[in-house]
């Protein structure tokens, strides 16, 4: 399992992808691999499309305001791994 990122390195990945980076284009931006910039936006279309409203999740991600640690649903999140 690769190294934990900090929450606004996650927020930055979201950020430029949302922008239309392409995922090569992003990791170099924010300084982090191609693979870990997949993992993360695996993770957060996750929780975009676990969460109650999808928008707000969106935004507090970006916003990096999204807590991780917090169960994305009644089947638990990704609370569980380490991050």
């Amino acid at each position: 399992m690769p190294a934990p990122i900090p929450a606004s390195v996650r927020a930055d990945i979201v950020y430029h992808a949302a922008l239309g980076y392409t995922n090569e284009e992003t990791a170099a931006a924010v300084g982090v691999s191609r693979n870990t910039v997949r993992k993360y936006l695996r993770l957060t279309r996750a929780v975009v499309e676990d969460a109650d409203d999808p928008r707000e999740a969106l935004v507090d991600v970006v916003r990096n305001e999204y807590d991780w640690t917090r169960p994305a649903g009644p089947g638990g999140g990704f609370g569980d791994l380490p991050m």
